[in-house]
């Protein structure tokens, strides 16, 4: 199939209304899927990985009773790892540490790593025509399709080989693309396939797991051969914060913890912000707010409010007038 023969399939595709039904018909399976897996994580005493699992189940269902009681059961946890930010694929969305050594430790090596973020690189055995210029995604233009077999560093430490291949065309914050990969290195082996457009914002789910929305780069398919360079201003302003000890995109060894969710959990859960489209993520998301479990550092504190300043602040207080 030619390039621009390709490049019809992905417009056909995008303006098919039939998607955002089909959604809709397979959310509720869905839900009923993440329930039970978060029922098993309670049965475990895994209460912060079934928090992540119900915040999600609330995103697709807001009026579902069982998952707000079962956080309200929970009491405190942390705001859900696939919810969406302005940072997108920046930033790493894990629960932080209580301790903070190991991240002191490491604090060499996190500088070291931030610098190697800045920059993402890949090349290939591709096939077909496609150009890719980008300052942002909202100032884009891209044309053509191609794919093949690729090796890079892709954002986020990924040093991997596998395949890829795109197609569609852009122009300012607008598209009609397809994209799709898979991959095996640093992060496992996985496959992606998004569908960006068609007016991209930051909050798009192809912008918060696979392309970087504040990126700038060139990528480009010749005939036989393909390439992508990309420059991230985030992850560049995230390593010259680090040196200061300030890491707010949360990507530094010792920083954040790993939860117990399974690769069949975190599918599951990806399967059903899918179902979302980017306007219901971006209301049922706004002015959320999630109280964190508390730190021992914060336990400690409180502790020391409650204890009696003296020794005669006791008796002091209990003779106090009604």
């Amino acid at each position: 199939m030619s390039a621009w023969k390709w490049v019809a399939v992905v417009i056909v595709l995008s303006l098919t209304p039939s998607c955002s039904s089909d959604r809709a018909q397979r959310r509720p399976y869905l839900i009923m899927e993440n329930m039970d897996n978060a029922a098993r994580h309670i049965e475990r005493g895994e209460a912060q990985e079934a928090a992540q699992i119900y915040q999600l189940v609330l995103l697709a269902d807001p009026s579902n009773e069982k998952a707000k009681a079962a956080l309200a059961d929970i009491g405190e946890y942390d705001r859900c790892i696939l919810e969406p930010s302005v940072l997108g694929k920046n930033l790493v969305t894990s629960p932080k540490r209580e301790s903070r050594l190991l991240w002191l430790l490491m604090y060499p090596v996190n500088r070291v790593l931030d610098v190697l973020d800045v920059v993402s690189v890949h090349v290939g055995l591709e096939g077909g025509l496609y150009l890719d210029a980008h300052a942002t995604r909202a100032a884009q233009v891209a044309l053509g399709a191609g794919g093949g077999m690729q090796l890079g560093w892709w954002q986020k430490r990924e040093l991997a080989a596998g395949a890829g291949h795109v197609a569609g065309m852009a122009l300012g914050p607008f598209s009609l693309e397809g994209e799709g990969l898979t991959r095996a290195g640093t992060r496992g082996a996985r496959s992606v396939s998004v569908s960006p457009g068609p007016f991209n914002r930051p909050s798009d789910p192809a912008y918060q797991r696979h392309r970087d929305y504040w990126g700038v780069g060139l990528r480009t398919v010749a005939l036989i051969v393909g390439a992508e360079v990309e420059f991230h201003p985030v992850e560049l302003a995230d390593a010259a914060c680090g040196f200061f000890f300030v890491d707010f995109l949360r990507d530094d060894i010792g920083r954040t913890r790993s939860l117990r969710l399974t690769r069949a959990d975190v599918e599951a859960m990806e399967d059903l912000i899918g179902t979302l489209s980017a306007s219901e993520l971006r209301t049922r998301t706004r002015g959320r707010t999630v109280r964190p479990p508390e730190s021992d550092e914060d336990r400690a504190a409180e502790m020391s409010e409650e204890q009696p300043s003296g020794p005669g602040s006791a008796a002091g207080e209990k003779g106090q007038a009604p």
